[in-house]
């Protein structure tokens, strides 16, 4: 046998089975064992098919490589592998995100070292199917053999079901990914269909109140000063929570840390728990059970206009771009996006809806990944010198100083959509779609990990979300048995899954999907169980 396909057989099979370790799982040697398996009998299907040309070997090997340093990549910066979450994220990323990353990420030294290190390490590869000296092995037939039974193992881990976890080589890591994405699109039929099948059995009554959802970005409630963080970055919020026209709620989460899969659960019925498969809940929207009951709905994103819905579209808000369930959901739809959230505010107010039945729904930047680009340089308040902690450096305390800078930012921009509203009989729902990660803890994550979610400080700093209620004071006058049944829900536990159900109960909205007890205000409201 040839060296160059000894050497392409190793490669290759390494290169696709090495990922499979990154898995932050106690069964990663297995899984590692078992991809090893796998690849290897793809390489070996693989060399029998390119055996005599150095050329396909060269190509495939690139391909291979590129895959490989994508993965290892990734896990540095993420402890991630290339999964379907991190496909989504790439997909749903708009030009603005693109730039943000590239310059915090990309241009950085370590990053740019490991890129010459890689093309080092890919023309080693190259180079190395040059070579084609024979090598006598000690019987052909028994290497034969032992090649013609490490393949069948692979291929029968693969085929049967196995007590333990198998790993996915980076092949079928990829595949796995974009088959999650196409699952994806396949329940905007499902959410269509459901369209046609909501029927309302209560109705609004004619002074129904304004209902105003506002949806943070990557807010990290224990950097707020509304829930005890030392620096003051919500005093307009404390001021509204003084005056008792905010509530707070201590015991939110989310049920993902991921934007797309929140949009998910705020728009739809779906749930936190365990749904069976035949539950059309989860694909019924709750803009267009507030349409059919006569709610005048207006959507205004500042991540996200609408795109065509196209078999390329995987922004946050995909599953509501296609043409059907847009007019089925929404009256009125923004086109413009702004740099920050209160000039975007701004630029919309005049649109914003303070009749009775009205729904608008907000979705802000927040404070989104890179923070320092949400705010103005005019407004930084917080330098590095006030992030008072020793064991971070100088430029890791300044990332702090900006998130909190951005957090302060928020509090005027919800400041702002409160006194739009407060005149009129309106309430305000603001909740954050996931947390954010900024150094709090003592591994001294920064962004949102992808690794294992059973960590404390990832729960604390991603899980657990702000999730506030502004209630105008003639909502207050008018709708007193709500605002204390609001007051009295503020401690209980709640999945940010189960908001549809307060919103269709603040609207007075009963239908053929709806479940009382998911509301936290309903006397029977039992809470939800989150499975991440």
């Amino acid at each position: 046998m040839k060296l160059n396909n000894v050497l392409f057989l190793i490669i290759a099979t390494l290169l696709m089975a090495l990922p499979a370790s990154y898995e932050p799982h106690h069964f990663a040697k297995t899984l590692f064992m078992g991809a090893l398996l796998q690849s290897f009998t793809i390489s070996t299907v693989m060399l029998c098919l390119v055996r005599k040309s150095i050329v396909w070997k060269r190509v495939i090997l690139t391909v291979l490589y590129l895959l490989f340093c994508l993965e290892t990549y990734v896990y540095i910066q993420f402890q991630s592998r290339f999964d379907p979450n991190m496909l989504t994220l790439i997909l749903q990323t708009n030009t603005r995100e693109a730039s943000e990353f590239f310059s915090v990420f990309i241009l950085s030294l370590p990053t740019l070292i490991l890129f010459v290190i890689m093309a080092i390490g890919l023309y080693a590869i190259l180079k190395s199917m040059r070579l084609s000296r024979n090598i006598a092995f000690f019987k052909k037939k028994i290497v034969l053999a032992a090649m013609a039974l490490l393949s069948l193992s692979g291929l029968a881990i693969t085929v049967f079901p196995l007590p333990f976890p198998l790993g996915n080589n980076t092949l079928s890591e990829l595949y796995t990914s974009f088959q999650f994405v196409h699952d994806s699109h396949q329940n905007i039929s499902k959410m269509e269909a459901t369209i046609d099948k909501i029927r309302i059995t209560a109705y609004p009554s004619d002074d129904a109140p304004v209902i105003v959802l506002v949806i943070g970005e990557s807010y990290n409630k224990h950097h707020s000063s509304l829930y005890g963080y030392p620096l003051l970055t919500s005093p307009l919020l404390m001021k509204e929570q003084e005056d008792s026209l905010l509530i707070c709620f201590s015991n939110a989460v989310s049920p993902t840390n991921s934007t797309s899969e929140a949009m998910r659960y705020i728009f739809t019925l779906k749930g936190c728990e365990n749904e069976s498969t035949d539950d059309e809940r989860p694909f019924v929207l709750m803009p267009a059970v507030f349409r059919k009951a006569h709610y005048n709905v207006l959507y205004f994103d500042n991540q996200y206009t609408r795109s065509t819905g196209g078999s390329l579209d995987f922004s946050c808000g995909y599953f509501l771009n296609p043409s059907y369930i847009n007019t089925s959901c929404f009256d009125f739809r923004n086109t413009e996006l702004k740099s920050f959230d209160d000039d975007f505010i701004t630029y919309y107010q005049s649109k914003f809806r303070t009749k009775p039945r009205s729904l608008n729904i907000i979705h802000l930047m927040g404070q989104h990944f890179d923070a320092a680009n949400r705010f103005p340089d005019s407004f930084t308040h917080f330098t590095q010198n006030d992030i008072k902690r020793n064991d971070l450096s100088a430029s890791q305390r300044q990332q702090v100083a900006d998130y909190d800078n951005a957090t302060l930012y928020n509090d005027l921009v919800l400041k702002h959509i409160f006194d739009y509203f407060r005149k009129v009989n309106a309430i305000v729902v603001y909740l954050s779609d996931h947390g954010e990660q900024i150094y709090d803890g003592s591994h001294h994550y920064y962004g949102r990990t992808f690794g294992s979610y059973q960590e404390e400080e990832t729960i604390k700093a991603v899980y657990e979300v702000p999730f506030m209620i502004w209630c105008s004071p003639l909502y207050r006058q008018l709708n007193s048995d709500t605002y204390q049944q609001l007051q009295q829900s503020k401690e209980r536990p709640l999945c940010t899954a189960d908001l549809c159900y307060l919103l269709f109960e603040l609207a007075g909205i009963e239908f053929n999907y709806h479940v009382p007890s998911r509301s936290v205000i309903n006397d029977s409201y039992t809470p939800h169980r989150v499975n991440h």
